[in-house]
């Protein structure tokens, strides 16, 4: 294992592609109260594998949590499967076009229905998720694009600020 700033990963199995410092290259790690945030602005299917395999070795005490927009990407029912096991998350949102299809593919590799949400837009998955989401949750916003995510991470924020701030 290596430690990195605040990220701690794990050597992936040998025959793994993903190389350390490529998802690093294009994902942004942000902390807010209780969560961690990892930001993929991930356009190839490489990309999205990296940004998979990062979430996987984070070391998040809570569950692992995908937003994906797929927008801008062009997956579908396989791309699911691929965010439960190469990604391990607990936890789906999918929202753009080829969001039902990543949805139903999660399904159908083992994520429960309360886990697999569907959204028109990223904004509107991070509202859904703003209430389910616990101290300890890693986020992984796949494929959204900058202002987005940006919009999606002061949602989150405020929204994060005002539980604590309640709970004190």
């Amino acid at each position: 294992m290596e430690w990195t700033d605040t990220l701690m990963l794990e050597v992936p199995a040998n025959g793994s592609s993903y190389e350390r410092g490529s998802a690093l290259d294009f994902t942004r790690v942000v902390a807010l109260p209780g969560i961690t945030l990892l930001c993929a602005n991930a356009k190839s299917r490489e990309e999205t594998a990296s940004a998979l395999e990062l979430l996987r070795g984070f070391r998040a005490t809570g569950r692992r949590v995908v937003l994906c927009d797929t927008t801008r990407l062009v997956v579908g029912k396989q791309f699911g499967s691929e965010v439960v096991e190469k990604g391990a998350a607990d936890l789906l949102v999918s929202c753009g076009i080829s969001g039902r299809e990543v949805g139903i593919g999660a399904r159908d590799a083992g994520l429960n229905l309360a886990s697999v949400l569907i959204c028109g837009k990223p904004l509107a998955g991070g509202q859904s998720l703003a209430h389910q989401l616990v101290p300890g949750d890693t986020v992984l916003l796949l494929g959204v694009d900058s202002k987005a995510c940006d919009e999606v991470i002061a949602l989150l924020d405020q929204r994060l600020s005002k539980r604590v701030a309640v709970a004190a």
